[in-house]
């Protein structure tokens, strides 16, 4: 049996210089199976990922501003960590391997030693290990 190659556009470079590039169905896809949106966010959040596998980026902030890439690249790590089944989150809870770490008005209860997080701090555990 053969097999033929299809006559989609490709990505083409010549000599190591880049003559086309590839283009995605939804102008919303960073990243291809990722919708992005720019939402309004509250006060100081940059961006979320979604159980649903999309991103909100603060719509307040410069496309082309760095700390918008960053936060892309650290909600796409979310993003896999969900898909992977290593966390995932409710109204109520985060579940991050195999603990129920509860949600209080904005906070997360460790449930190891009872002391309150505002959500996205970096001493969170599924918020350490991130870019």
């Amino acid at each position: 049996m053969g097999y033929k190659l299809g006559k989609a556009k490709k990505l083409e470079a010549r000599f190591g210089e880049v003559k086309s590039k590839l283009s995605f169905k939804s102008d919303n896809e960073v990243v291809p199976g990722t919708p992005v949106f720019r939402k309004e966010l509250g006060k100081d959040i940059v961006a979320e990922a979604n159980a649903d596998g999309s991103i909100y980026i603060n719509k307040n902030l410069n496309p082309n501003d760095p700390l918008v890439g960053q936060a892309l690249v650290h909600e796409m790590q979310h993003i896999t960590a969900m898909k992977l089944g290593h966390e995932t989150y409710d109204d109520y809870a985060v579940y991050y391997k195999g603990e129920t770490w509860k949600r209080v008005d904005g906070f997360i209860i460790d449930p190891h030693t009872g002391k309150k997080y505002q959500e996205g701090d970096r001493r969170l555990p599924w918020e350490s290990n991130k870019i």
